[in-house]
């Protein structure tokens, strides 16, 4: 199974249980729940199903939210609770790309006290260092086997210059590799404690998120590696749920929008 949750409308959120074993079509979604308050669908999903039903579910996934988390974890008492490692990865990304932010306002304050009939240095590849951090932010999350020769040529330009960068990066791709090696939770404990230190020693303040969450969720993080479960099934869902919603041109009717879903997916 898979908790998420989805913008209906007008900010209006809704939390979605789909069944992977639905593939997309009918029997995916099992419950649509106005809200995101834990204590309110907790006590939804136990009155709607019974406890034999909640038993034989032996695995949900879900993204990093608390409330997600809980929930899943009080309704389906007998299943391991998984953060899904593309969320897991995203947080690591975003704080490489706030370190990449604070480079280019720095530049951006250097600039504005510069003295203006100077200009500004160009690289190699034509472009100003401001340029190459405004324009290497997808580079950044990308694998390397995938870089045009432009962007090579920009990283190998950014990397020269801000060291951390690329540090950083290098433990962005290793992260990735142990998500893809197909390697037991016990192993994959002792990989991500090894590249959890070499995150420690880089020593920079934009990592204390990523060292926060890995403390604690390193539980729910490594239950991938049981199954190797993600949500993508869920988040495909939200996609279809969103065509639909534009094809009606929006929810002017919740309830039959919501009974249209139901028919067609539940």
């Amino acid at each position: 199974m898979s908790l998420d949750e989805t913008c209906l409308s007008n900010g209006e959120v809704w939390t979605f249980l789909t069944n992977k074993d639905g593939h997309g079509g009918r029997g995916t979604l099992a419950a649509a729940i106005p809200g995101t308050k834990s204590d309110e669908i907790t006590t939804i999903l136990i009155g709607a199903m019974g406890k034999s039903v909640r038993r034989r579910v032996k695995e949900v996934t879900c993204d990093l939210s608390p409330s997600m988390m809980l929930i899943a974890a009080e309704v389906f008492y007998n299943a391991h609770v998984v953060n899904d490692r593309f969320h897991v990865q995203q947080v690591y990304n975003g704080a490489v790309d706030e370190i990449r932010i604070d480079i280019r306002r720095q530049l951006i304050a250097e600039d504005n006290s510069r003295d203006k009939s100077e200009p500004p240095i160009t690289y190699s590849n034509g472009e100003t260092m401001r340029q190459i951090l405004a324009r290497s932010k997808h580079t950044l999350m990308m694998s390397q086997n995938k870089w045009t020769d432009i962007q090579r040529h920009r990283a190998n330009i950014l990397f020269r210059h801000y060291p951390i960068l690329k540090d950083a990066y290098h433990l962005a791709m290793e992260l990735r590799q142990i998500f893809n090696a197909k390697i037991s939770p016990t192993k994959a404990m002792g990989r991500m404690n090894k590249w959890y230190e070499k995150v420690m020693a880089l020593g920079n303040n934009n990592f204390r998120s990523v060292i926060k969450t890995f403390k604690n969720h390193a539980p729910t993080i490594l239950n991938y590696f049981r199954r190797r479960a993600t949500n993508a099934s869920a988040e495909a869902f939200n996609s279809k749920v969103k065509i639909f919603r534009s094809q009606m041109r929006g929810v002017r009717d919740r309830d039959f929008f919501i009974f249209r879903l139901v028919k067609l997916y539940a």
